[in-house]
C-alpha cells in the first residue's frame, strides 16, 4: 500500500501491480489501517483509492486459493478482512473517491462501488464474476448495488457476471463520470479536491443519511435533528457568512 498526500487528500494506491493488485490478507490489513488512520485524521478531507501499473483491482489472487492451504480460520479472516474494507469505506465520515482505470473484477469492484464517488476510465472494464466461478460477493454489495442501478440491472450483473465499461457505468449512474484512461487521475483528483472543499460535519451528517436509507418521516426527523446540530457548529456560521459576503467558505469540521 502506498499513502501520498495532495493537500486535504489522503491518496492510497493498492501496490501488487504484478499480480493486477489482487487482494490479499496483507493488502487488506494495509487498506483498513491507512482507511482508519486518514477518517480519524482532521486535516484529511478526502480520500482517493487508486491502484498502480495496469489495473485498480482484479478481485482475489486465485492462485493464493488454488494453493489449498488455508484452513477454515484463515478462510474465515479472509473473508472478514474483505468484509471490515467494504464497511469502512462505505461508513466512514470521510468522503471516498475511487479511480478506476483497467479492471476491477470481483472484490476490487466491491472496493470501488463502495466509495461514495467512482471515477472510471471510458474503457475500463468491471465485472462480478463470484457465481460464475462457484464463488460468492462481499462488502455487502447484494444491498449497495441494487440501490445505486435497480434490481432488475444489478441482477443481470451479478447472476450473469456481465462485465461493463466505464461508459456504460456513468450511462446507469453508478460512475460519477467516466474519462480518457490518461485523464483518470487529474478528474478524481479534482474531483476529490472539490469534496475537500465541502463542510466536513454537514458531509459526514449526509452520507449517514444516506446510507440509513429511512423510510419517509423517519427522514423528516433525522434531517431536522441534523440541521438543528449544524446550526450550533462554526462552519454553520462560516457557512452563512460566506454566502453573505459572496466568498468560498473556509471550513474548520467545529
Amino acid at each position: 500500500m502506498l499513502i501520498s498526500r495532495h493537500r486535504d487528500t489522503a491518496i492510497l494506491t493498492l501496490n501488487r501491480p504484478d499480480r493486477l493488485n489482487a487482494v490479499s490478507e496483507q493488502l487488506y490489513r494495509e487498506l483498513i489501517a491507512a482507511l482508519l488512520v486518514g477518517d480519524a485524521d482532521p486535516s484529511v478531507r478526502c480520500v482517493l483509492l487508486t491502484g498502480a501499473g495496469r489495473a485498480f483491482c482484479v478481485g482475489a489472487d486465485l492462485k493464493d486459493h488454488q494453493a489449498g492451504t488455508r484452513t477454515a480460520d484463515d478462510r474465515q479472516r479472509y473473508v472478514e478482512l474483505g468484509q471490515q474494507v467494504c464497511r469502512q469505506i462505505q461508513t466512514m465520515s470521510t468522503p471516498v473517491v475511487a479511480a478506476v482505470h483497467g479492471y476491477a473484477l470481483g472484490a476490487g469492484a466491491e472496493i470501488a462501488i463502495s466509495a461514495d464517488f467512482l471515477v472510471m476510465a471510458a474503457e475500463a472494464k468491471m465485472g462480478f464474476p463470484e457465481v460464475s466461478i462457484g464463488t460468492f460477493v462481499g462488502g455487502g454489495i447484494t444491498h449497495r448495488l441494487p440501490r445505486l442501478i435497480g434490481l432488475r440491472r444489478a441482477t443481470d450483473l451479478l447472476i450473469l457476471g456481465e462485465r461493463f465499461t466505464g461508459e456504460q457505468a456513468r450511462d446507469w449512474g453508478l460512475a460519477h463520470m467516466a474519462v480518457p484512461a490518461t485523464e483518470v487521475t487529474l478528474a478524481a483528483t479534482a474531483l476529490a479536491a472539490e469534496l475537500a472543499g465541502k463542510a466536513p460535519l454537514a458531509l459526514a451528517r449526509m452520507k449517514e443519511a444516506l446510507r440509513r436509507d429511512d423510510p419517509p418521516e423517519t427522514a423528516l426527523a433525522n434531517e431536522a435533528r441534523d440541521l438543528l446540530a449544524l446550526m450550533e457548529t462554526s462552519d454553520w456560521a462560516e457557512g452563512v457568512a460566506a454566502f453573505a459576503d459572496r466568498r468560498d467558505p473556509v471550513f474548520q469540521g467545529k
